[in-house]
């Protein structure tokens, strides 16, 4: 029994990140995902059952709202150089409160597009400065490590939100569809508060550019960066992939039943809290970023192959085939984001961080808007469809490779230790 005890408060202890500043960054970003699950799984529905739009009217609300975040994205994180990240961070969630609790007052299109649109804003800056407090608080070493903790425990605040959503829809009615989006905001506030908190210093480099935009000229001239950052956006396929393109590929092309995709998403779900921190402690130099990027390219082209074989398949075949899919793509999911992180913010210089990490969310919000286009032409082509995109993911692999090896090699050399025995030079 001592034994087990042991084993669980080490496994858990892992869950943890140091000292109280992390303990409290870990339960803000609980409660923040929280939030994030009950939009997810209500704000949708609320749309249509409470304020009466059209499937199509969601879609193009939601369009210009995630095109409204990706050209905020950048622009909201150079705030970070008045306010410093911390402190953007807090604000940041009282925006998202602020519109969200709006966004459940929407009574037509223009008023849900224009809420929406002004909650998206919050979006983009969110995983760059949580990176930068993350990064003051655990030391770059330990960086992409502490971020797994993030990432698993983000999984966990979305599961919790998701859960929570479900009483509310099953009784249904306005107010408790506006009850939950609600509740949704009392979490993004509950999470500023938790930031507030913190007493890690995280403050701007004392050399910042004079105005507000100088300091993104030299990401824009970094060639190298900006192919990291088109390399990671499309290996972030995956989320439209698992979000959109599983589901319809299970019901448009293969025999599975329908209530299959619950267990799929259980399946991706576990295995994000289980393993990310485990992926994440693999990756802890420019070549285990490199590696797991393009392991992610290689996981998610067999993934969409796999599903390609399951349109060919009959019966507990095509179950197997769909749970390997989702195995694959979840795995591809893991390395993709800890190979984002580690070399995303070592290759940023120190003194331009907030611009670097600003612009490399770019491409993960890029592909909420062109990805449900790019999945729907996949799948409109079936199989060939299919195959294009495993061939796309080989491709980013490649490309990983290289790019990983021209940002390794722009790396300083480390400084040589001496020998044990050795005299050091005086």
């Amino acid at each position: 029994m001592n034994a087990k005890g042991s084993a669980l408060r080490r496994l858990l202890s892992s869950y943890v990140l140091p000292d109280r500043d992390g303990r409290l960054t870990v339960a803000a970003v609980v409660i923040y995902a929280t939030g994030s699950g009950l939009y997810l799984a209500g704000g949708t529905v609320f749309l249509v059952k409470g304020v009466g739009l059209s499937t199509a009217e969601v879609g193009t609300g939601l369009t210009v709202a995630g095109l409204a975040g990706f050209l905020t994205t950048v622009p909201v994180s150079m705030l970070a150089r008045r306010f410093g990240p911390l402190q953007l961070l807090r604000m940041v969630q009282v925006w998202r409160a602020t519109w969200l609790a709006a966004l459940a007052f929407a009574d037509n299109f223009w008023t849900f597009t224009l809420f929406a649109s002004l909650f998206m804003i919050s979006q983009g800056p969110v995983l760059p400065m949580v990176q930068l407090v993350v990064g003051a608080i655990a030391g770059d070493r330990d960086q992409t490590k502490s971020l797994g903790v993030i990432g698993s425990v983000s999984n966990v605040g979305m599961c919790l939100g998701a859960l929570a959503a479900a009483p509310f829809l099953s009784l249904g009615g306005i107010w408790m569809l506006r009850s939950m989006l609600l509740l949704g905001a009392l979490c993004c506030l509950a999470s500023a508060g938790l930031f507030g908190l913190l007493r890690v210093d995280v403050t701007a480099p004392v050399d910042r550019p004079a105005r507000w935009h100088s300091g993104l000229l030299p990401v824009l001239r970094d060639g190298r960066y900006l192919a990291l950052t088109t390399v990671n956006g499309v290996l972030f396929l995956h989320t439209v992939l698992f979000g959109i393109g599983l589901p319809l590929w299970l019901v448009q092309s293969t025999d599975a039943p329908p209530g299959l995709l619950s267990a799929l998403i259980t399946v991706n779900t576990v295995m994000a809290i289980a393993l990310q921190v485990h992926f994440a402690k693999r990756v802890n130099d420019s070549r285990g970023g490199t590696r797991a990027l393009r392991g992610a390219g290689v996981t998610l082209a067999a993934s969409s192959l796999v599903l390609v074989a399951s349109s060919y398949s009959a019966a507990w075949l095509t179950i197997t085939l769909l749970v390997v899919a989702t195995i694959l793509l979840t795995c591809g999911e893991m390395l993709q984001a800890v190979g984002g992180w580690e070399l995303s913010y070592r290759h940023a210089p120190p003194a331009l961080r907030t611009e670097y990490l600003s612009v490399f969310a770019l491409g993960g919000a890029a592909v909420g808007i062109a990805g449900p286009a790019l999945l729907a032409l996949v799948l409109s082509l079936r199989t060939g469809g299919m195959v294009g995109l495993a061939v796309l993911f080989l491709l980013a692999a490649a490309a990983a490779t290289v790019v990983g090896a021209r940002l390794r090699h722009a790396e300083p050399d480390p400084v040589r230790q001496p020998e044990p025995g050795e005299a050091a030079a005086v």
